[in-house]
């Protein structure tokens, strides 16, 4: 794994992104002031979209002086260490008669998911170096904040705060303490000023921070300060060994391609670095598209992105991880219910774009309510965790539960007619078509779902459901006379046609006799130029490998992904960069870490390439039956390893050669 260093800022460098999936934060060419902090479950009524959005954190702001002169600092470099998540800060103070180096490194903990770790190292001239600490939130945001209340510290901790947020519906709790061997004097409500002498030896500070959110505690500031106390006990550099530790363990699962090359490892890596960033075991909530480095993109709201892409790497990579995803959504299984209700059906309904509440937030004025879709994504990331990871306690807990209430939802949901089933009235994945009829890849999800439910009906001993059944042989799926699937029912014939019902394709494994010519029909009709979308862009490259189109599939890859990324940091954006001068030195500002599309390229590597489906055969069927035949590779790959995933409880290694019958699975002896 790659440690990104940068000497040059170009004037719209996208900012590093540093997170665990419960806080995030956002760290500019300064990183000592001015940083955007977000947590897991903060959230305020944001009055510009009239809906639930993220509330931002105070973070860490840094004074300097030198033997009582002030010193700002002059950046010197920055690296960003993908090993372990660790970014740095070289900077130069001069001022008061001396000159000090300041090696500055951040870290949001895995391990101890509410701490944000800050290494403060010192080496020049003789003097008195000192940092005032503070805490203030991004200028220009303080408008999602209400008043807050402040706590003097003592020998266990320097200071707590309790945030609450603008509208009072959620608040933070934080609390912080200085390490190391200083005199530190109090400096004003959640301000600390502490003073080293700097001369010989390197010397070293410590600031801890903890943030809690009232999401998971009645008492989020004291909470907050019983973590600064629990990390006093363990100690700074225990803490920092275990964030380190955990780290490792995640990369044992790291995906590599022979054949590919640096710019495609470096690809791969960085979307599993910002992926698993993002996603934790511990969190309250889920994962947004732009997960906790974006205040403002989609309100930092919960779509069928989670589910559908970000999902699929922790279902194999990092289970405990994969399964709080889904403890976010079974936790608000009442709100779907309510969301049904309000709709007119039975069962539950998830909602298009959900908060911490688990209720509808979209937008009032934004169709898009209409892609129930979700539905039926969130239900089978549940069936495939069923699948993947053999538990047999969740399935009946809360896989059955979700399984049946979305049966429930759609067989209220579906209309008879001569044709059989059909869903009419909805959004597919196409956003650009609203209120279509027999959407292609909503009616045959709807099957799936229902043939899943019915079958772990049986096997849970609540009897046969042969309505669901029934509906699910006779769901009414579009296809022209030719056999090409449509999108939707009367789909127009045009030379651009987005490719988005494949995704019945890869990952959820529909076949059907006319699998090829679908595919060839997309792929004629400008699937290249989809490439430049988000989301499922980063699996294109997945169709025309199953239809033994090396090059094409190369071309879909490197477009769909390749270009994707910036600098520095290898940062990820939402839309393709057409410009490569504008990955290197964009020439206007960038919105990064979208990390649905980084989900997208990992599952396709993953399941796509490999062509294995745990939709093969039965819940619990033998692991054989997921591994389809005849593997093929973009040109020039030759090899594809992902050293470590889980199946079933037990760990393998998977690699997928180019021209070999099928992928291989070796057990790994742990």
């Amino acid at each position: 794994m790659k440690k990104y260093t940068v000497t040059h800022w170009g004037k719209y460098a996208p900012e590093a992104y540093v997170s665990n999936g419960v806080i995030g934060f956002r760290f500019p060419k300064d990183p000592f002031r001015n940083v955007l902090g977000l947590m897991a479950g903060f959230t305020t009524l944001r009055e510009k979209v009239h809906v639930e959005a993220l509330a931002t954190l105070p973070a860490p702001s840094l004074a300097f002086a030198l033997n009582g002169t002030p010193a700002e600092p002059r950046i010197l470099e920055q690296s960003y260490d993908f090993s372990n998540g660790e970014f740095s800060t070289r900077a130069e103070l001069t001022a008061g008669g001396g000159t000090v180096t300041v090696l500055y490194t951040v870290c949001c903990s895995r391990t101890s998911p509410t701490l944000l770790l800050s290494s403060l190292s010192f080496s020049g001239d003789p003097c008195v170096l000192s940092v005032t600490v503070s805490y203030a939130v991004r200028a220009g945001y303080e408008y999602t904040l209400g008043v807050p209340k402040f706590w003097e510290g003592n020998s266990a901790f320097d200071g707590k705060s309790l945030y609450p947020s603008s509208d009072g519906s959620t608040s933070a709790g934080i609390a912080y303490r200085i390490f190391g061997d200083a005199r530190k004097t109090p400096a004003g409500p959640m301000s600390e000023t502490a003073e080293a002498d700097v001369g010989g030896d390197e010397a070293r500070l410590w600031l801890i921070t903890s943030y809690v959110p009232s999401v998971m505690h009645s008492e989020p500031h004291n909470q907050a300060q019983r973590m600064i106390q629990l990390a006093a006990w363990k100690g700074p550099d225990r803490l920092l060994g275990e964030n380190r530790a955990a780290w490792t363990g995640l990369w044992r699962s790291r995906i590599t391609i022979e054949g590919a090359g640096e710019e495609w490892q470096d690809a791969i890596d960085a979307s599993f670095f910002y992926l698993m960033s993002s996603a934790s075991a511990y969190s309250p909530t889920s994962v947004a598209p732009f997960a906790l480095s974006n205040a403002d993109a989609y309100e930092g709201h919960f779509f069928w992105d989670t589910e559908s892409f970000m999902f699929m790497t922790p279902l194999f990579c990092d289970p405990d991880t994969a399964r709080a995803m889904l403890d976010y959504r079974f936790r608000r299984i009442r709100a779907a219910e309510d969301n049904a209700r309000l709709n007119g059906y039975r069962g539950i309904q998830f909602p298009w774009q959900s908060g911490a509440t688990g209720s509808e937030v979209t937008v009032p004025w934004c169709s898009q309510a209409g892609e129930q879709h979700v539905n039926f994504d969130i239900a089978l990331a549940f069936d495939a965790y069923a699948r993947v990871s053999g538990d047999e306690g969740y399935t009946r807990e809360a896989v059955w539960p979700v399984l049946r209430g979305v049966a429930e939802w759609i067989e209220s949901r579906v209309e008879k007619t001569a044709r059989g089933y059909e869903i009419l009235h909805i959004t597919g994945i196409d956003e650009e078509y609203d209120d279509v009829n027999n959407d292609s890849y909503s009616n045959l999800m709807a099957a799936k779902v229902l043939r899943s439910a019915a079958e772990l009906s049986v096997l849970l001993g609540y009897g046969e459901r042969p309505r669901w059944l029934e509906i699910a042989e006779r769901m009414f799926v579009p296809v022209r006379e030719d056999g090409v699937m449509e999108q939707y029912e009367g789909m127009p014939e045009k030379p651009s046609q987005h490719p988005t019902s494949l995704m019945a394709y890869f990952p959820y494994g529909y076949t059907d006799e006319n699998q090829a010519k679908t595919f060839d029909y997309y792929i004629s009709h400008d699937m290249f130029g989809y490439c430049r979308y988000p989301m499922l862009s980063g699996f294109l490259g997945v169709f025309p490998a199953w239809n033994g189109d090396r090059e094409t599939a190369l071309k879909f890859y490197e477009e769909a992904n390749l270009t994707f990324f910036c600098e520095p940091f290898h940062a990820c954006t939402e839309w393709s960069i057409r410009d490569p001068a504008d990955r290197i030195d964009p020439k206007e500002p960038l919105n990064t870490s979208f990390i649905t599309a980084r989900g997208s390229l990992l599952s396709g590597l993953i399941m796509g390439l490999t062509k294995m489906c745990p939709w093969k055969g039965g819940v619990n069927g033998p692991l054989d039956e997921w591994f389809g035949e005849d593997i093929v590779l973009p040109a020039g790959w030759t090899k594809l390893t992902v050293g470590r995933i889980l199946l079933r409880g037990k760990p393998y290694r998977l690699t997928a050669e180019h021209g070999a019958k099928r992928a291989c699975l070796e057990p790994l002896d742990e």
